[in-house]
């Protein structure tokens, strides 16, 4: 799993766990340990804590991957805990990659934790412009065993009027898709967070 030139930083790997170092030792690497298991998990404690200097530095290695990390079974978590711990600047630059890849990312495997935590941590406001992109496509994310996720987050932490597209894509086939194993977590949440309005047609049909 090494592999590489010459001993340094980024051939520590599953070393990571054990060895002390900070984020500044593994300059120049940091892209390449966040699709490691324990450079991952070590980049992850690490940004907890991490100066202002400090995450710059992993910022900058890792804004041209976001995508790429976003939808690793390891990487995803680095770009999750620079959402929660970077500052406005990175985070905006996290969002604006994000931006056109939210339909594609929330069906992915590792992409829709990546897309929840978003929703989760920015606020309303980038949410609600993020998840716009879903609009047209939310039965296809309902019906999938990722975008349902995605889905029930939106329903979870943003303002009820945005998520209307949502309740809409119910009112053809509700019975279908209450009835659906993803669809009817979705129902759940809409009985759970929206407003009277939007739970009434719903609800009818169930």
């Amino acid at each position: 799993r090494s592999g590489g030139r010459g001993g340094g930083a980024a051939n520590a790997g599953g070393n990571l766990a054990t060895v002390t170092l900070e984020l500044r030792d593994i300059a120049g690497s940091v892209v390449h340990l966040s699709q490691d298991q324990f450079g991952s998990r070590f980049i992850q404690h690490r940004l907890q804590s991490a100066s202002s200097v400090e995450k710059a530095q992993v910022f900058a290695e890792v804004k041209g991957h976001i995508i790429d990390l976003s939808t690793h079974v390891f990487g995803n978590y680095v770009v999750q805990k620079l959402l929660e711990h970077g500052d406005k600047p990175q985070i905006n630059g996290i969002v604006s990659v994000l931006r056109g890849n939210v339909l594609s990312l929330s069906m992915h495997t590792f992409g829709c934790r990546v897309v929840q935590r978003a929703i989760q941590l920015l606020p309303a406001t980038a949410s609600v412009g993020l998840v716009a992109e879903l609009r047209g496509a939310a039965v296809d994310c309902i019906m999938d065993q990722n975008g349902n996720h995605v889905i029930q987050k939106c329903i979870e932490w943003i303002p009820s009027q945005h998520v209307q597209f949502i309740v809409d894509a119910f009112r053809d086939d509700v019975a279908s898709l209450a009835s659906h194993p993803y669809g009817c977590r979705v129902v759940q949440r809409i009985l759970e967070h929206c407003s009277a309005a939007q739970i009434g047609p719903v609800k009818s049909h169930v």
